[in-house]
């Protein structure tokens, strides 16, 4: 089955919900348990572990787990020798064990885990570190879609219950007959660099990982481009103006906390500009030669699930890391540092 096969049998399953219905017990499935996602385990290649259905209910039944169609969204169809069936993504929590139970919750996924071929672990760090495109959009999805739908439950017009499709791609209003869609933000994410394209301007954000440094940042207003966007966050956050900025051919989903899309630019600005940061959003910004940020960069590739943070105070405003592969921000600075990114000027 060919690609435009494949979208118009999504979007069938995505309307028709007798159709999804009749398709579940066939289908297959990722799973997250109290938020955390069930991946591969002694791997380089963190992914996503696929179970059939029959499968996944012996083992959750075991522990005394249930899904169903109510917490579970539709994420791609997947081929098989004879058709396509759906791939889903299924969200349950589990609850925590009596009080003079002789073994933790935190055991019991653990064992769980096992019993389903992999571990269980954060959303972000896995976003960061899976290294498949594909991977890391599924799972984007697949968080947006259940936190969206978790939180519609109500028509924002009239306050009338909502009935939620079972793909998850919709819900309708059981009195006005609105329809509503899942949301997402519009982000920018800009790497500056200076004329030369010798050097680069590097930001860490309050509360992020020590020594750790990436690419400035912030959520699309109404009535903004894009680049006008990257322009004014660019001001607000380092307190600079640039003098040119290009939209890249890069854009990446991000699901935390709530659904957005980052699409990346570069931008050009001088370097004797005083930097002046905005303390309720960053620690530090400071420009960074070639050099520094590919050490940074060769830091970060040997230790992707950044173990060695730095934990003096001092230390935690060096440049030590950049974000993990699976992030744009590294995307970005890996091909300004590989001399890959240049930064022709487009005035705005």
């Amino acid at each position: 089955m060919g690609f435009v096969e494949k979208v118009r049998l999504l979007d069938y399953w995505k309307i028709q919900d007798s159709a999804l219905q009749s398709e579940f017990p066939r289908s297959r499935l990722v799973l997250m348990v109290d938020r955390r996602l069930l991946v591969t385990k002694d791997q380089p290649d963190v992914q996503m572990v696929e179970l059939s259905f029959d499968d996944l209910k012996q083992r959750l039944g075991e522990y005394g787990l249930q899904f169903d169609l109510s917490n579970s969204c539709l994420l791609d169809a997947l081929s098989t020798d004879v058709d396509m069936i759906p791939l889903f993504g299924t969200s349950i929590d589990a609850a925590d064990p009596p009080e003079d139970s002789p073994i933790s919750k935190k055991e019991v996924l653990k064992q769980l885990g096992n019993s389903l071929g992999g571990r269980f672990t954060d959303i972000r760090m896995a976003m960061l570190t899976m290294r498949e495109e594909r991977q890391r959009n599924l799972l984007a999805k697949f968080q947006s879609l259940t936190k969206w739908a978790s939180i519609y439950r109500r028509c924002p017009k009239c306050a009338a219950a909502l009935k939620m499709r079972s793909s998850k791609s919709g819900a309708e209003c059981v009195t006005c007959q609105r329809v509503y869609y899942p949301t997402f933000s519009p982000v920018s994410i800009t790497l500056i660099t200076d004329p030369t394209n010798e050097h680069a301007l590097l930001v860490r954000h309050r509360g992020s990982a020590g020594g750790v440094f990436t690419a400035v940042a912030g959520f699309a207003h109404s009535g903004e481009s894009m680049a006008e966007c990257a322009r004014r966050e660019i001001a607000e956050e380092v307190g600079i103006e640039v003098d040119s900025i290009r939209s890249l051919d890069m854009s990446q989903p991000w699901p935390m906390p709530d659904s957005s899309l980052m699409i990346a630019h570069v931008a050009v600005a001088k370097i004797d500009q005083k930097i002046s940061v905005c303390p309720d959003e960053l620690e530090t910004a400071q420009w960074f030669t070639r050099h520094q940020v590919k050490e940074a960069l060769t830091t970060t590739l040997a230790d992707p699930l950044l173990k060695n943070l730095p934990r003096t105070l001092d230390d935690r405003q060096t440049l030590h890391y950049i974000p993990p592969a699976g992030a744009i921000a590294h995307q970005m600075i890996r091909q300004w540092v590989d001399g890959k990114l240049e930064n022709h000027n487009s005035r705005i």
